[in-house]
């Protein structure tokens, strides 16, 4: 199997994004002042300890956006060592690069800045986004060119945006069948009632009237109308509608009653935390798999996006191999 773990899917824009991550290059040389002590030297051009300490915060404000705090201050040699040849591979990516002939850079340039700012409402919360995060529109171009260069190079080594073959695509897919799996899902009404406060009796007088309740809906057979009554669910005005929802939605309690219910029959008072329901299933979806036609664009960018990292460390090793690199870091 080309890839020996499963994904969820949607856990594939998820995945798309992160590998996007990968393929950017580290804090650029720059951004900082290029004063200092030197901790590296690539092929004569040095890189200093304020880059590094810059790259270590990036690192650590990713981490704790995704839930992974790491201190700067705290991290061993090891992990400073892989953050310095980060830098490394970096600076080897832009001196090799900086030999690729961009037609209409400027051009280029101009379009992708453009297609940033669209992201915001106005320039200035273009310019403020920059500002807090420690950047100045000069530098932030500079950067555009460097990442258009860097396309353009890779593009042009077959480094990346090679496309995934059809075959490869399907396997995936067929080796994958339960990643693209849509569970099962009912379509559900229910009128909540809800007890007066938290005693014995509020409770028990709730539930007696949720019987009542029941009763009358089984004899009138009109629930929306009785659920725009009488429900204190907010759903109340839609005649108690909760949609299509899948296991996990609602309380375990509901889901035990509810998905066990036949079509259009009315269950008996269900209580959870929230009061006593009763409930009409008016639709069922058995689980079902999302058809190849559907995912396959998915599942093409992601298998791209796995790929284009993997040539890219390869890549970045073989420039290692002919370049002249010291480390100086103590």
């Amino acid at each position: 199997m080309r890839l020996n773990r499963s994904l969820t899917f949607g856990l594939f824009l998820l995945g798309v994004m992160f590998t996007l991550h990968l393929l950017q290059t580290p804090v650029s040389a720059d951004e900082v002042n290029k004063t200092g002590k030197v901790v590296a030297r690539v092929n004569g051009v040095p890189i200093y300890e304020n880059a590094l300490q810059s790259h270590l915060a990036a690192l650590a404000n990713k981490g704790r956006a995704s839930g992974f705090a790491r201190d700067p201050a705290k991290m061993n040699d090891y992990q400073k060592k892989k953050a310095l040849y980060s830098l490394i591979d970096a600076e080897l990516l832009r001196q090799a690069s900086n030999q690729q002939q961009v037609t209409d850079l400027d051009a280029k340039v101009s379009k992708r800045l453009q297609e940033v700012k669209g992201k915001f409402p106005d320039e200035e919360a273009f310019l403020k986004n920059l500002q807090a995060r420690g950047k100045t529109l000069d530098i932030f171009v500079a950067e555009l060119r460097d990442g258009i260069r860097y396309d353009e190079y890779l593009t042009s080594k077959k480094v990346i945006g090679v496309p995934v073959p059809d075959e490869e695509i399907q396997k995936f897919y067929r080796d994958n069948p339960t990643s693209f799996s849509v569970p099962e899902q009912i379509k559900v009404r229910h009128i909540l009632i809800e007890p007066d406060g938290s005693t014995a009796e509020a409770v028990a007088k709730a539930e007696k009237k949720a019987g009542e309740i029941r009763n009358r809906v089984v004899r009138d057979k009109d629930f929306a109308a009785v659920a725009k009554e009488v429900s204190a669910c907010s759903t109340a005005s839609s005649g108690g509608d909760l949609g299509y929802v899948s296991r996990g939605t609602m309380p375990a309690e509901f889901d035990k009653v509810a998905f066990s219910l036949k079509l259009n029959e009315v269950s008996e008072p269900v209580r959870t935390k929230f009061g006593f329901h009763i409930m009409e299933v008016l639709d069922k979806k058995p689980v079902t798999v999302r058809p190849y036609s559907e995912v396959r664009e998915f599942i093409s960018r992601y298998l791209q996006r796995f790929d284009d990292e993997k040539r890219l460390n390869a890549h970045t090793l073989e420039l290692r191999k002919k370049a002249t690199i010291e480390v100086l870091l103590d």
